[in-house]
């Protein structure tokens, strides 16, 4: 038991910060705040969208509806959490090797595991679930055994996402070794729940109405899809001690044999994933060099696929150009027409005349949102010294990285620009100018993300997640691009009051490519001295 009590605490201190042990003259106050505030924004966030359900539903005395959505909402962002989080916590993780050299028993190491699992998709679950239960408090008819049964469920809701999201992970593990870019998957699940929590909280209020109109339909289809959603709400209005148990029983049997069946085939996944295997033609190998540049350019480009997070975020703003395109194009006609009233001496061809500004706008305002490089320092971790010691130039290591992210923007912008060429018509010079926006701006936010990232590196992260969304460089980085953004638009305006639309963003872009040759210049001279005293 003193073993297994040991092993829990280890291995919560990795990779949740909450839980994390440190010696009594180590503050722990500074990495637990931030979290705990983070967990209490977002609640206050989910029970205000509650708040704004239950109100109407609950003059039709169907607030019950609200808990039974907000339990399917629950399920789906924890199962989306779980699978992306499955990989890190079950399969191929850091600690593999230290572990298994230990006298500890395999089905002790995969209970931990399984637990810490377990207890990650809680507090998750719990950060949309418990809000709404406590906002139906408000409106709903409750009882004593309302308040057992909503404790009971925050545990036992998690289960079976956890038991789905563990099977996904099996598989991933599984056919991660001939799958070269097994985390696509993982980016793409991520963007479309980003892009649907976007949809839904600029629709709230239509989402709301249509709700409460189909109240019992939806109530009904859900309960019928999912048993969870529907033994909660016959517990909620009529409470009854067997439904109940039948309920403990039916996840603790699920999960009991979930983790039964996983213990036969886990170790031999691991052992897998972590297996490399070369192979050759007649004994004869082929090799093939790269120039430096090129050879890193490969390297950051791996690394960047194989952390879903980074991508998710960095990524962002130019996936939704590209929505912003398509959505130009279709629906050009409706939005021009929304911008025109009576009295208005605005017409749709006068708006289509700004199109290239319009275009300008959006490359400008999805460069700077699409900061990559404010975090690509730091994500070399503990290997940052083993990059250093290379006998390469440190202005090249950082040009290739600023490179990569450049070549990764305008890969998206350039998608975006000819759809929207095709559709406006604009001319040669127009469309060479705002091809050469969709380099220059990537390029500035990339060295800007640099500088940020060199100035303040955080080379003791516990995992990617904390380097890309926790650290000073990102929080800079992202205030400096939406001021740029402004000082962009200013200067547009300005240069606008005075010439053509054409000559206008030309002028912007050639104060853009100044800014450029100045950074560039910073990094040559200065970059260099910052970047051999970071040590990791």
């Amino acid at each position: 038991m003193k073993k297994l009590i040991s092993l829990l605490k280890a291995c919560m201190s990795s990779n949740m910060q909450l839980f994390k042990i440190k010696s009594k003259s180590e503050k722990k106050s500074s990495k637990i705040v931030l979290p705990i505030v983070l967990f209490i924004i977002c609640s206050f966030s989910v029970w205000s969208y509650a708040n704004m359900i239950m109100e109407p539903l609950s003059k039709a005395n169907l607030e019950y509806v609200a808990l039974t959505l907000f339990v399917l909402v629950s399920f789906m962002l924890t199962l989306v959490e779980g699978i992306y989080k499955s990989g890190g916590l079950l399969f191929n993780t850091k600690d593999d090797n230290l572990l298994f050299s230990l006298p500890i028993k395999k089905s002790t190491i995969l209970f931990v595991r399984i637990f810490k699992f377990y207890l990650f998709e809680v507090v998750y679950n719990a950060l949309f679930m418990l809000p709404a239960m406590v906002a139906y408090i408000r409106y709903g008819n409750v009882e004593v055994s309302y308040y057992i049964v909503s404790l009971l469920m925050l545990l036992l809701l998690p289960i079976i996402p956890i038991v789905i999201s563990s099977v996904i992970g099996f598989i991933s593990a599984y056919s991660s070794s001939k799958f070269k870019y097994k985390n696509i998957a993982q980016i793409i699940i991520v963007m479309i729940f980003t892009l649907s929590m976007l949809y839904v909280s600029f629709n709230i209020d239509n989402l709301v109405e249509d709700l409460v109109i189909n109240a019992n339909k939806i109530n009904g289809f859900i309960t019928k899809l999912y048993y969870p959603a529907a033994a909660y709400i016959r517990l909620v209005r009529d409470f009854n001690i067997l439904e109940l148990f039948k309920f403990i029983l039916i996840n603790v049997l699920l999960f009991g044999g979930s983790i039964l069946l996983l213990s036969k085939f886990y170790f031999k996944i691991n052992s897998n994933v972590k297996s490399v295997s070369i192979s050759h033609n007649n004994g004869k190998y082929k090799i093939k060099q790269n120039s430096v540049i090129k050879s890193i350019i490969k390297k950051e480009l791996n690394r960047i696929i194989n952390t879903p997070v980074f991508v998710a975020n960095a990524t962002f703003g130019l996936v939704l150009f590209l929505i912003g395109s398509i959505l130009l194009v279709v629906k050009f006609d409706s939005i021009a027409a929304s911008l025109i009233n009576e009295e208005s001496l605005i017409t749709v061809s006068t708006i289509k005349s700004y199109i290239p500004i319009v275009i300008f706008i959006l490359i400008v305002a999805s460069s700077f949102t699409s900061s990559m490089t404010c975090s690509m320092i730091s994500l070399e971790g503990r290997s940052f010294n083993i990059l250093k010691s290379l006998p390469v130039k440190p202005f090249k290591i950082i040009l290739a990285k600023v490179l990569t992210t450049v070549l990764i923007s305008f890969s998206f912008l350039l998608v975006g620009d000819i759809i929207l060429f095709i559709r406006f018509n604009l001319n040669i010079f127009e469309m060479l100018l705002l091809i050469m926006c969709s380099i220059v701006y990537p390029l500035i936010s990339s060295l800007v993300g640099i500088i940020a990232n060199l100035k303040y590196p955080k080379m003791d992260a516990d995992n990617d997640t904390e380097v890309v969304k926790q650290s000073m460089s990102s929080f800079i980085a992202v205030m400096l691009g939406f001021a740029l953004i402004g000082i962009n638009a200013g200067i547009m305006v300005l240069i606008l009051a005075l010439t053509s639309i054409d000559i206008s963003i030309l002028g912007t872009l050639l104060v853009g490519i100044i800014l450029c040759v100045i950074l560039i210049s910073y990094l040559k001279n200065k970059g260099t001295k910052i970047f051999n005293e970071i040590n990791a």
